[in-house]
């Protein structure tokens, strides 16, 4: 059986080749090493696969038939290598990956030393940028998105989950009051977060109910942190993700406002372009964040 296979491998390979020769060269045995092997696997299945001149070759009717059953045993035996070669690969070479500003200070980049130091063969790039940047042309290797993503051709895998908190300072709330029902909402001055896909328009859910509110502000802002800064300041009211506001929750520079009510959550995810994950470097690296996270 294994004889047979062998054969039926080397057959594949003269007839791509076009010659024994060629087939001799690509396999690096003797030319005579490859004839006989054919001769003997004509001879094992009883049938001829082979025209055979002194200036070509050619395939018989049944050859032919024969060839397709051997080359997809070479390209599956091809597959099974790149696989296992894939899942045993050391990561190397230079990990790019681009993230927004505020997430990625705070949580990604105090990640990268310690996933360095495991893969001493690996270089890491992190690209801080709010705005969704072209995975292809920027060579991004994974982008790290908070928010909800559109449909498109690159693969996606959730990291966790981000809450959001609707905030304001106490300064805010001592000028201009606490809003105590979602329609109070409309009434206030807004920080109006230009990144969400919807930046005038809220949902508010409590007890499987929802309430929808149009908001109004004078200052648009693309960057969370930008939004962070106005709230402590008193500028008005945001809602931010977790990551952002929960020490200064935590420390009470900021409130929490309508905390019985629900916010469609945000997540956080590890984007890559689907043959990437093919490479050792990302497929750890979007595993180590997954764990860490």
């Amino acid at each position: 059986m294994i004889d047979d296979l062998k054969r039926m491998v080397i057959f594949a390979h003269v007839v791509e080749a076009g010659s024994f020769s060629g087939a001799a060269r690509r396999l690096g045995i003797a030319k005579s090493a490859v004839s006989k092997h054919v001769s003997l696997l004509e001879q094992n299945i009883g049938v001829r696969l082979l025209n055979r001149t002194t200036r070509s070759l050619s395939l018989t009717d049944v050859g032919e038939t024969y060839y397709q059953n051997c080359a997809r045993l070479l390209e599956a035996a091809e597959d099974a290598k790149q696989c296992t070669s894939a899942l045993q690969d050391v990561p190397r070479g230079t990990l790019k990956i681009s993230c927004p500003a505020s997430f990625g200070i705070e949580h990604i980049a105090p990640l990268l030393n310690s996933f360095l130091q495991e893969y001493p063969e690996l270089k890491a790039e992190l690209l801080l940028d709010d705005s969704v940047v072209d995975m292809t042309e920027a060579g991004i290797d994974v982008a790290i998105r908070v928010g909800w993503l559109p449909d498109s051709s690159l693969r996606a895998r959730k990291l966790k989950d981000s809450p959001r908190l609707l905030c304001a300072s106490p300064s805010y709330i001592e000028r201009m009051g606490l809003p105590e029902t979602p329609e109070d909402l409309a009434q206030h001055e807004w920080i109006i977060f230009t990144l969400l896909p919807t930046p005038h328009h809220y949902t508010f859910t409590r007890n499987k109910k929802s309430k929808e509110v149009q908001v109004k502000g004078r200052i648009r802002i693309n960057n969370g942190n930008a939004v962070r800064t106005l709230l402590l300041e008193g500028a008005g009211i945001s809602a931010l993700s977790d990551f952002l506001v929960a020490k200064d929750l935590k420390k009470g520079r900021l409130i929490r406002l309508l905390p019985d009510y629900h916010i469609a959550d945000a997540g956080i995810y590890a984007v890559h372009q689907s043959q990437h994950l093919q490479q050792a470097k990302v497929r750890k690296f979007i595993d180590y964040l997954a764990e860490k996270l």
